[in-house]
């Protein structure tokens, strides 16, 4: 007798659960009230055609395709896990490509895959804390990606009033239907070529900062 885990990695069952996620995220995005702020960070690399990274952490994943221009080009990077293969489908349904891998800072394929990407000029989204955490701790190659490239790393939030917070490493934030929401992004973060080790270190540290003080301001919002 198939377990409920096996049951929910077949095909059919992996479908299902797309599809309706993908469907919860649109429910959510239309009956929720939408401020967008700061907006005018990404919307100025937007018009100059710049590829840059997207980064935010993975308790905020759920309703990042909200944020997004459908007409820019945007591959995000999804693990290997299961979970992460969920996501990947999921994401499919609003045209977001994906990159499977892990952006650990000792390097990979799915590094190389990311800096292929940005110098094609499609941007990258990145949850730096992922997959399996600590939870808010930068852990990925982030900053040597932005140093390799030369491309911005642009940190957004969000939050919503209704929610719930998932008993999950990274506090998964599920927001819920039928009332307000925000989106805040931070200034683009740049990184020059060559850094150090010890640079990177640094700059790793204050992306960090920013992207906490960013959730933190979006939690508040409708405070």
């Amino acid at each position: 007798m198939l377990s409920y885990k096996k049951i929910l990695r077949t095909k059919i069952a992996y479908s299902a659960v797309c599809w309706l996620g993908a469907k919860y995220i649109k429910l959510v995005s239309f009956t929720n009230s939408w401020s967008f702020i700061n907006k005018k960070y990404v919307e100025n690399l937007w018009k100059k055609n710049e590829s840059f990274i997207l980064c935010f952490w993975h308790g905020r994943l759920l309703m990042m395709p909200l944020s997004w221009n459908k007409k820019k080009k945007i591959n995000v990077l999804i693990s290997s896990h299961p979970d992460g293969q969920l996501l990947s489908r999921t994401v499919k349904y609003f045209d977001i490509e994906t990159i499977i891998g892990s952006s650990s800072k000792g390097g990979s394929e799915a590094i190389r895959n990311i800096i292929k990407s940005l110098k094609s000029g499609t941007s990258i989204g990145m949850t730096p804390d992922g997959p399996r955490g600590p939870r808010m701790k930068i852990n990925s190659a982030i900053i040597k990606i932005a140093s390799l490239t030369g491309c911005k790393i642009v940190p957004l939030a969000y939050s919503v009033k209704k929610k719930i917070f998932l008993n999950s490493w990274d506090k998964f934030l599920l927001a819920l239907p039928f009332g307000k929401g925000c989106f805040i992004w931070g200034r683009p973060f740049e990184v020059k070529k060559n850094i150090s080790k010890k640079e990177d270190i640094k700059l790793s540290n204050k992306l960090e900062k920013i992207l906490i003080k960013l959730t933190k301001d979006a939690d508040k919002y409708w405070n």
